[in-house]
Order: structure tokens, then sequence, then C-alpha cells
């Protein structure tokens, strides 16, 4: 029962997502240890194809996303968002889909998060499997069409761009304040992690999906995010009411560009690069093109956002600060109330 309620409390994005990650999940279990029996008993195998049966082997095409059967099952691009097949990746789906969906949920409100996840994870995977059928193809890797795809990195580096664009400036310390790093150079520290991943392994996952993770999540935060504007005040809110408001879309701010993710001594060379690629966009009406009243109210909406969070942050500061005053009131009391005790 108290399980239930604290599920009941959660947003209604994270209610949404989790069960969609538990539901195509264990459905792919069930399937898959119905199938591995069906195999084990088929009397029409022999013992030595049975002593080879792996339980991971099985797939699942449709609903996993795997390039060989992606073109007769073309809705698992959106199915692999959520379709798990260990337990160490569902629960880094889980622990990720809760944290992050909880949090910028409070700044755009339960569609857009459905929306954010469901958009960017199915253009990853489809440019993923894309790409994956080109290569194996080109390598003639017959292995490699059947292995599945997908999952929770479909996703993953799109929330890491959100964390850039809401909060760049927090810090993040771990070990006691040994490792010291601000939210804006995480999404750069990790896309180095699993490009080193993938080099020593010499395969395209991590890298592909992380990759285009990243790009999709980024290009659609920066060019075709709606938001509603109140006329008066640089706030903005994704899914709210806007018959009050101008919509807009888009962040032009000066601290989303591309060029920001990277370190200071590259920024020069790649924000020519970024710059360039823009031009080609708005030259072929891919992208709207900004103009200086776009920038400059999407940077007073960057200041707004962080002014909120650095509130949220003082508050959350002051209450703990408070909490400790009052443990340690508690503590002196306790010792003095022994004292008079012995005395």
């Amino acid at each position: 029962m108290v399980a239930f309620l604290k599920l009941h409390n959660l947003p209604k994005s994270t209610r949404a997502l989790l069960a969609a990650l538990a539901t195509v999940s264990a459905i792919i279990v069930v399937v898959k240890i119905n199938k591995f029996r069906y195999e084990l008993n088929n009397p029409n195998n022999s013992d030595k194809v049975k002593q080879q049966l792996q339980f991971h082997d099985i797939l699942i095409p449709y609903l996993q996303l795997i390039p060989r059967y992606a073109l007769f099952y073309p809705w698992v691009v959106v199915t692999a968002i959520f379709a798990e097949i260990s337990v160490f990746s569902f629960l880094v789906s889980l622990v990720v889909l809760y944290v992050a969906t909880k949090y910028v949920e409070k700044f755009w409100g339960s569609r857009e998060v459905v929306k954010f996840v469901v958009l960017v994870g199915s253009v990853t995977n489809f440019l993923t499997v894309l790409v994956a059928i080109i290569c194996n193809l080109l390598r003639n890797d017959v292995s490699g069409m059947d292995r599945p795809l997908g999952g929770g990195i479909s996703y993953y580096f799109g929330f890491l761009v959100v964390l850039k664009q809401l909060i760049p400036e927090h810090n993040i310390l771990l070990f006691q304040g040994l490792v010291n790093f601000r939210v804006k150079q995480f999404p750069f520290i990790l896309l180095v992690v699993v490009v080193i991943w993938s080099a020593v392994y010499k395969s395209l996952y991590p890298v592909l999906p992380s990759v285009w993770s990243f790009l999709v999540s980024y290009i659609y935060l920066r060019f075709y995010q709606s938001f509603a504007v109140d006329p008066l005040l640089p706030i903005t809110t994704v899914s709210g009411d806007s018959s009050n408001s101008s919509v807009i879309t888009g962040d032009a701010s000066d601290t989303f560009q591309l060029a920001e993710f990277f370190p200071p001594i590259v920024k020069p060379y790649l924000a020519m690069i970024f710059d360039r690629v823009y031009e080609a966009g708005v030259f072929l009406g891919v992208v709207t093109p900004f103009n200086d009243d776009n920038v400059e109210q999407s940077n007073l909406r960057a200041i707004k956002r962080q002014e909120q969070v650095n509130q949220v942050q003082k508050s959350v500061a002051n209450s703990v600060a408070e909490r400790r005053r009052q443990v340690a009131l508690q503590v002196i009391e306790d010792r003095l109330n022994k004292v008079k005790t012995n005395e």
C-alpha cells in the first residue's frame, strides 16, 4: 500500500515512462522465457543444439531493435526505447528516468517530458539502426545484423543536454570534493568516455547511439521546441496555457550554443565550423534563423532559469543548515541534562 502511494505521488511523466519501461522489458523477458523453454523441449532440436542454446541469444524482433528485422517492424524504433534485456541496464534506465523526469518536469510539464523521451529516443534509434545496417553490409558482418540495439542509451545523453540548458553552472562534487566539475562539462566528459570505450572494444556501440542522442536532443531543444512566453516577463512554460502568451520556438541563448559543450581551447575553432553548418541549415530551410530579439529573449530566459535554480538551492541549503542547528542544539541539551542528572 505504501509503495502504491509513493508511486501515485510521482510526477505524471515519471509514472508513464517507468510504466513503459517496466511493461516492454517484462514482455520481452516473458516471451524469451517461453521461447527458450519451447526450444529446449522441441523434439526436432538435437541435443547439441539444445546445449548451445543461450537465453541471451533469443531475439524478439517485434519489440527489440534488430538491424535484420527493423524494416519489417518499423514501430520498434519506439518500443526499443524501453526494451532492456539485462538487469543492470534496466536498473540504470530506471534510475535515469526516475531522477531526470522528476527534475525536468518542474520546468517543462509532463507532456513535454514524455514527448522529448519518445522523440529523441525514436529518432536516435532510427539513425542508429540505419548506420548499423550500412556498416554491417559494408563489412559483411552477419552477426552484427542480429545484435539488439536501442534501450535507455537512446535518451541518456538527451537528458544531459537538457541539464546543460537548465543548470549549466551547477557544480557537481564527487568523493568529498576531489572531483569537481560543472554540469555543462558533463556531456563532453561522457562523450569522451564512450568514444574510448567503443575504440577499445572496436564497436559502434555505445558511441553511435550516444552521439546521435546528443545531436538529436540538442537540435530539437535549440531549434524546434516550442515555448509559451509571457509578454511581460522572460518566463517560459512548454505545456501550459498559452492563451495570453506568445509562442516562441527554440533556445537562441549564447550559453546554449553547440560550441559551449566543448573545452575552451577548442571552442573558437569548433564555433566557426558549427556556424557554417548553421548557415547551411538556414539556406536549405531546415532551421529558422535567429534574430537579435530571439537571442536577447533567450538570454533573459536563461538568466531567469539560473536565478530560479539558485533560489531553490539556497532554500535547500538553508533548510539543511537549520536541521543541523536543531540537531546540534538537541545534542547540547541532552549533554546538559545528563550532567545535571549525574550531579
